[in-house]
């Protein structure tokens, strides 16, 4: 009987000693994804009121470094936020009939005009339907991959949308509320956005707009960790905290 007893308790001691180191691991993990998914929803949140405030120069400098080198400053203000890395590759560069002008053009006529040729604000294109009114938006979840260097953050975008008049000949108008998703890469130590996933097609099908660096496998086939709202107003625990602060 003694030996089993000795047994049990080499048994019971192991399971302690494993319950502490994997205590203590999940500890470090979980405050450090808190931690920045914290800084992601305030990443979020002043990305989106740039957005929603049109401006632009500020929603660029969140843009990836790879995007900038292919996408300058009045391009971004020319296509008002809405534009993809390879535009220049697919469609031919023309100034006449509905055709995308060249780059020289841009450069020197970025700042929009109305269409008596007078200067008007800048409007960040969230949609291509000009009937859909961005007011606000709620936040879904953050999810960051295991290594640390990617992430999404799934918020619900909130406004008004407008059938076009012109079309239907009325006047119909609902609340919006559409699911949309930014991609997210620490590039030396600073979050950046890398994907912006369109979710406005008719068909039902996303169209992604920006694909830098990534594709869309390698987004799909990563593992992550999710924080929702909830768990981002959590503090670290006190417990775990001293833990940490041990290694």
């Amino acid at each position: 009987m003694s030996g089993i007893s000795k047994i049990t308790g080499y048994l019971l001691g192991a399971m302690f000693l494993l319950a502490v180191v994997s205590e203590k691991s999940w500890g470090q993990v979980s405050d450090q994804f808190l931690s920045e998914a914290k800084t992601l929803a305030k990443l979020e949140d002043d990305y989106f009121k740039k957005r929603l405030n049109n401006d632009l120069k500020g929603a660029y400098q969140y843009q990836h470094p790879a995007y900038k080198k292919k996408i300058l400053l009045e391009e971004f203000l020319y296509f008002e936020g809405r534009l993809e890395s390879e535009y220049r590759n697919r469609i031919q560069a023309h100034i006449s009939g509905g055709m995308l002008p060249p780059l020289d053009y841009i450069k020197k006529n970025y700042r929009k005009r109305d269409v008596l040729g007078f200067p008007r604000p800048s409007y960040y294109k969230w949609f291509e339907n000009p009937f859909i009114k961005v007011k606000g938006y709620s936040l879904e979840r953050v999810s960051i991959s295991e290594d640390g260097k990617y992430a999404m953050v799934a918020i619900r975008l909130e406004g008004r949308e407008r059938l076009n008049p012109a079309l239907i000949r009325g006047d119909i108008e609902f609340d919006l509320n559409r699911s949309h998703i930014d991609y997210w890469e620490k590039v030396d130590g600073k979050w950046l956005i890398t994907v912006l996933m369109d979710n406005s097609s008719i068909s039902g099908a996303n169209k992604t707009l920006y694909f830098i660096p990534n594709n869309n496998d390698a987004w799909g086939k990563m593992e992550y960790v999710e924080v929702d709202p909830v768990s981002l107003l959590a503090e670290p625990d006190p417990e775990r905290h001293v833990l940490n602060g041990k290694n």
